[in-house]
This record gives structure tokens, C-alpha cells and sequence, in this order.
């Protein structure tokens, strides 16, 4: 049992994990904006949202932060954190966020919503690294047949089992897919080329460009080489058909041709790895705006879509790019004949 299947009861809410300590921190080196109890509801793919209840550790600070994240809303640093420990002892991290605060009674209720929730669990020491994201894929998209198909391989006993493995940079990765929970894990030891840290994001950039929806991990481990392993629970956001034809995986043989699918995966990882960025590569974030703005007008649609060809033209073919098969002569002897032309200079210099 890997540490990720302790995020498998948090797939799908609503679920409530509730927490005898809470509390909302400030900046740092600063008193908690409050201290109490309360609980977290996953209360979908897409909302995580908390409740507590408590007193502020430092009344005066406390106001002073809140008037503080009023006054300056556009300050990030001036957001709250939530930090809470369950029943089982756990502690987890919600991140940024912004309380709605209830003062009048004895003790403060403090409402709000988080991005995502994160915990650092200890398991046996095994010497090597290694990422592991998991996917909620929609039962009614064809992206659900797609890996039904797809991610399959012997099992060393006669029958199938349903896990493929690829490799892309010189490391193997592997693919699982749940057929009762439908969802799909993309998985691979950290290497020089293919770092933990970056892969647990990098895995889902194929799968935006393949399908043109916005894939992004429901659940993520980071593990490390003694035995600690970072978890995360993070928004998955809806699949949608207005997007559907933005997606490069596409035609008749597209439920069929498991080869070139896992090919064009392994490419696209390559191409995004290379780079090497925390944020999303330039290519797939054009496919993120083309694919939210298929549920927009057909105007802005146009405008998104001609922006990005742009953006891909002028990544294929630089600013400053000679074409080879260029006459450089004849560019040359055209350039003097119109340094030579002694009509307006205004014309002359706009030429050239």
C-alpha cells in the first residue's frame, strides 16, 4: 500500500474530516489570527470548505490583520493560512484563504474555503524518490474507454492486468486505471531529467493537450528517499463537451490505436520536461485558454484561438529566423538598390 491510497476515502465529497485543532495563521513570526476547533468538508471535485470555531491568540493583532487583508486585498501575504490536525493525529495544510468571520457570540466562527489540502506522512525508508499523481476521469467521456483499452499489460499469469508501462527521458512510467472508481494513476521514480517535484505536476500537461479539457491531479504523492512523502488533495475541474475539439488525440482510430497514443504521451512529456518550468509549458498553456474559451462567444473563441496560432508560429520559427532557403544575394543587391534610390527618405528607411 503506497501512501497515496490514505487520500483515496477524499476522491469524491462530500466527506468531512474533522479537526480538534484548527487554527488561521497570519504572516509569519506573527500570533494566529485564531485558535479552536472545527472540521473540513470536501464538499466536491471542486470545493474544499472549513468551519471553526475559537478565539483570537492576541485580540489586538488580530483585528490589526484583518483590517490589514481589507485595506490591502490585492496582497497576498496578507491572506491566512489554515493549519489543522485530525482525530487521527494528522496534520494538514489548506493553504491561502480568506475567512468570513462571525464575532458576535462567545467564540469566533470562521467560515471559509480553501485550494487544495496537504499533509506530510512518514512510511519505511526505500532509497529512492518518485511522484505519483491521480486523475478523475468522467465515465461519460471517451477519455474512460480510451484507458479501459489502453492501460493494459500480461500479467505474468495468462490474463491481463490493468497497468501499462512506458518510457519517456530514460525513465519507466506507469500508468494504472481503477475501473470501479474510473480513475487513472500516472506514476515514475524522480531522476535528473524527470525530478519528483516537477513530474507530480508535469504528468497531467499530456493529457489537457490529448483531450483538450482541463486535466488536472485530484489526488498527488510526492515521495522521497527516506521514507516521507508529501500528499495532496487538489481541485479537479469539470470536463466539458464545448472543448472537446480542441483536443489533439482525435479520429477514427483513436479507440484503437494504443501506440501512438502512449508515443504521443511520451513526446509531449519529453517536450514539457525539457523545458523544465514549475509553471505549465508555453504550448499547453495556449491549449488551456483555447479550451476555456470554447465556453465563451465565438469571438472570443476566434480571438484566443488566432492568438495562440500565433504564439506557436512564433515558437517554431523565432523572431529573427533566416529561411534556409533564402536568396541571400539577391536580398543583399535588393537592399543596396534601395539605399541608392534618392526619392522621399521617409519611403527609403520604412523599406528597409
Amino acid at each position: 500500500m503506497s501512501q497515496i491510497d490514505r487520500l483515496n476515502p477524499y476522491l469524491q465529497g462530500p466527506v468531512r474530516i474533522r479537526a480538534p485543532k484548527m487554527a488561521l495563521l497570519a504572516r509569519d513570526f506573527e500570533p494566529p489570527l485564531a485558535e479552536g476547533e472545527g472540521e473540513l468538508e470536501i464538499v466536491s471535485e471542486r470545493e474544499l470548505r472549513y468551519r471553526m470555531t475559537g478565539l483570537p491568540a492576541d485580540l489586538k493583532h488580530s483585528l490589526h490583520a484583518l483590517n490589514r487583508e481589507r485595506n490591502e486585498p490585492y496582497e497576498p501575504l496578507n491572506r491566512f493560512r489554515l493549519v489543522m490536525t485530525g482525530a487521527d493525529g494528522i496534520e494538514w495544510m489548506g493553504g491561502w484563504t480568506t475567512p468570513y468571520i462571525d464575532a458576535d457570540g462567545d467564540q469566533w466562527v470562521l467560515k471559509g474555503t480553501v485550494q487544495s489540502l496537504s499533509a506530510v506522512v512518514q512510511g519505511p525508508a526505500s532509497g529512492e524518490g518518485g511522484a505519483e499523481a491521480r486523475f478523475l476521469i468522467p465515465r461519460d467521456h471517451s477519455a474512460s474507454i480510451i484507458f479501459r483499452r489502453f492501460v493494459r499489460s500480461d500479467d505474468g499469469k495468462g490474463g491481463l492486468q490493468a497497468t501499462r508501462m512506458i518510457e519517456a527521458l530514460g525513465v519507466p512510467v506507469r500508468f494504472a486505471f481503477d475501473n470501479e472508481t474510473n480513475v487513472l494513476s500516472i506514476s515514475a521514480g524522480s531522476s535528473t531529467d524527470l525530478p519528483a517535484h516537477n513530474a507530480e505536476n508535469w504528468f497531467g500537461e499530456p493529457l489537457r493537450i490529448l483531450f483538450g479539457q482541463l486535466v488536472f491531479p485530484r489526488l498527488v504523492e510526492r515521495r522521497f528517499p527516506d521514507g516521507r512523502s508529501m500528499l495532496w488533495v487538489r481541485h479537479s475541474p469539470a470536463w466539458t463537451a464545448d472543448s472537446t475539439w480542441t483536443a489533439l488525440w482525435n479520429g477514427d482510430d483513436r479507440f484503437t490505436n494504443d501506440g501512438d497514443f502512449f508515443a504521443l504521451y511520451a513526446g509531449l512529456l519529453t517536450l514539457i520536461a525539457r523545458d523544465a518550468g514549475w509553471e505549465s509549458h508555453t504550448i499547453t498553456t495556449f491549449y488551456e485558454e483555447v479550451i476555456q474559451s470554447a465556453q465563451g462567444s465565438r469571438w472570443v473563441m476566434a480571438l484566443t484561438l488566432a492568438s495562440s496560432i500565433e504564439g506557436l508560429a512564433r515558437r517554431l520559427v523565432p523572431e529573427g529566423t533566416l529561411r534556409t532557403d533564402a536568396d541571400q544575394a539577391a536580398i543583399d543587391s535588393l537592399v543596396a538598390h534601395i539605399e541608392e534610390w534618392q526619392g522621399a527618405s521617409r519611403l527609403r528607411d520604412a523599406a528597409l
